[in-house]
């Protein structure tokens, strides 16, 4: 018996090693969620974002922010004082409930 891949029919045709139209994403996680000033909100899986996107905001928090946030929360979260170390220990629990690298973990990433 073999477990070579090739042999399942590619409905993109034989010319074409992966068909990434075809894919589903296995073992979705559930939405992270956190309250500030009484307000609930909702931070959406990073692995759902565009990677070119999330390249970027890797390096811009603000800018992560509004890839993870819904639309119509931005605006009432950005406008509200957060003190840093509160933005710290949010990051830390998204971190760790979407099972990612911290800084300095990932392959690449600066020390």
């Amino acid at each position: 018996m073999t477990t070579d891949d090739t042999t399942t029919p590619n409905p993109a045709g034989p010319d074409v090693s992966l068909d990434l139209d075809s894919l589903e994403r296995e073992g979705t996680k559930a939405p992270f969620t956190f309250q500030h000033l009484g307000k609930r909100y909702m931070m959406s899986d990073p692995q759902e974002v565009d990677w070119q996107r999330l390249m970027i905001a890797m390096k811009d928090p603000v800018y992560f922010m509004s890839l993870v946030l819904p639309a119509d929360d931005r605006e009432q979260f950005f406008n509200a004082d957060l003190p840093t170390w509160k933005l710290n220990k949010l990051m830390a629990a998204y971190t760790k409930h979407y099972g990612l690298p911290t800084p300095g973990e990932a392959a690449g990433s600066p020390a």
